[in-house]
């Protein structure tokens, strides 16, 4: 998670994590979300997820998302991934996204606005009317 944080340089956020609740307990297993940022001057605090910006919302579900598509070797069995919705994220995010996406997944497929697409280097492939 904190490979991807670093590559979409989201300057506060300084970590994401999820907690395991009471594992002992089957019924009542729960995770919960962490988020750490950090100040300009280095001070690091724990945040609510409800004072998450929309692209910060964004960022946190696909990093939880990415964790858990690397962290159990799906990419092994189902090398593709599917990207949609990721308005809320800048274009140069997006492609640095796509980029390091490539050691993983043989197939990617990503939904984006034409100006996102500019960001994108022109060796992908393109589909632009269906």
């Amino acid at each position: 998670m904190e490979t991807v944080v670093d590559l979409l340089d989201y300057g506060n956020l300084a970590r994401i994590w999820l907690e395991y609740r009471n594992p002992d307990t089957r019924g009542d297993a729960t995770f919960e979300l962490h988020v750490t940022r950090q100040t300009d001057d280095g001070t690091t605090y724990e945040d609510s997820v409800t004072h998450l910006s929309e692209s910060e919302r964004e960022v946190t579900g696909l990093v939880l998302a990415l964790a858990g598509y690397l962290v159990h070797d799906v990419h092994e069995e189902m090398p593709l991934i599917l990207l949609d919705s990721l308005e809320a994220i800048d274009s140069e995010r997006i492609a640095q996204l796509v980029e390091y996406l490539e050691e993983y997944a043989s197939y990617i497929v990503v939904a984006l606005l034409p100006e996102d697409a500019d960001a994108l280097d022109d060796e992908y492939q393109r589909i632009t009317e269906i």
